[in-house]
């Protein structure tokens, strides 16, 4: 399962509206023949299927299917997942999320009734944390919304005179352009386009995902400043849309009718704290360079704390060291995480 997920994972960015899914077959000895993994057009249990028939397995009747979340069971853009399964003739079903999605919900139970045997609830804390954007969209209606932050040890975003690039390490820039590839938009505000006229594309990569699909996500500016038409976020790189607005509802609605699963915040200190005064931050993802500054522009402003009983706790979830610097992941609902899924997962353990 945790090789499944793994798998899911190269999805991230791609599938929105759907979820990330990863899946593998194995035969009737334990032994891989084949995977697959969501990216848009078939899903995952399709093309390991596929994968399983093009590499000259096509009795699938002893076969097990490994997948992240139950197989669907609805018709959309594609046939139901359950049909595909049973129609392969497979063995038997292990899965690890139940789909919470009312409108494809179903499929194990179709399966039980095609007399196929099915095992759930495997690795589920692991799997639930790789797709956490898609479910917390289906559970709430809202996208998963992670802040980056690249800031030095006194919690410093730029020097006393503006300069900010760059904080952190190359390598902590390349982690970023990965990041910024997981994710269906990318917000910012008009003050940090004015001030620092970012490209906000994966520039190392130019938007290659690991699934070997090219895409840049979309560049959302907000504000009520107009832009020169120079800037970079005006070039072809990647989709540009503006909000004219400071109301936190007019993002909120446009991801909602997009469709996106996880946006990512790249922005200066009055907007990230307007965000987490209104309980939207999902993650924090901060980049912590070993330098000081002592004065400088900070990445949080007023949040009208005033006591320490008011104070805004988040939950630590990976930390590691990239490059020189750490990368420090802090989530805003703790039961995500679970110290041992997480650092099974990372270890490849699979």
């Amino acid at each position: 399962m945790l090789r499944a997920n793994s798998l899911a994972a190269q999805g991230l960015g791609l599938t929105a509206p759907n979820p990330i899914v990863g899946a593998v077959i194995l035969d009737s000895n334990g032994n891989e023949i084949s995977s697959g993994f969501h990216v848009g057009g078939d899903h995952a249990e399709v093309v390991a299927i596929k994968n399983a028939h093009a590499a000259g397995f096509k009795d699938l009747t002893q076969s097990t299917l490994v997948v992240t979340l139950e197989p669907c069971n609805h018709q959309g853009k594609t046939g139901p997942c359950s049909d595909a399964i049973i129609n392969a003739g497979l063995k038997s079903v292990i899965y690890a999320v139940n789909d919470p999605n009312s409108i494809a919900q179903g499929g194990a139970a179709k399966l039980k009734y095609a007399g196929i045997e099915v095992l759930e609830g495997i690795e589920t804390e692991a799997v639930a944390l790789t797709n956490r954007a898609w479910l917390k969209k289906i559970k709430t209606g809202s996208p998963w919304i992670i802040t980056k932050i690249a800031a030095t040890l006194d919690g410093k975003i730029a020097a006393s005179d503006g300069t900010s690039q760059w904080i952190t390490c190359e390598e902590s820039r390349r982690d970023v352009a990965k990041l910024r590839n997981e994710s269906d938009a990318i917000v910012t505000t008009t003050a940090t386009v004015l001030a620092d006229n970012p490209d906000l594309t994966p520039r190392f990569d130019s938007g290659i995902n690991p699934s070997g699909r090219v895409k840049n996500p979309v560049r959302i500016v907000m504000g009520e400043r107009s832009i020169p038409v120079d800037y970079k976020v005006n070039n072809e790189n990647a989709e540009t849309r503006v909000i004219q607005s400071r109301e936190l509802s007019a993002l909120l609605d446009m991801a909602r009718s997009s469709g996106w699963n996880q946006l990512i915040i790249e922005a200066g200190a009055e907007f990230n704290s307007a965000l987490i005064r209104a309980g939207l931050i999902d993650e924090i993802l901060l980049y912590q360079a070993p330098s000081v500054l002592g004065t400088g522009k900070s990445f949080l402003s007023n949040l009208g704390i005033t006591t320490l009983k008011e104070r805004i706790t988040f939950t630590y979830g990976d930390i590691n060291r990239v490059g020189s610097d750490l990368r420090i992941q802090l989530l805003s609902n703790p039961s995500l995480v679970n110290p041992l899924a997480v650092s099974r997962f990372q270890a490849g353990e699979f």
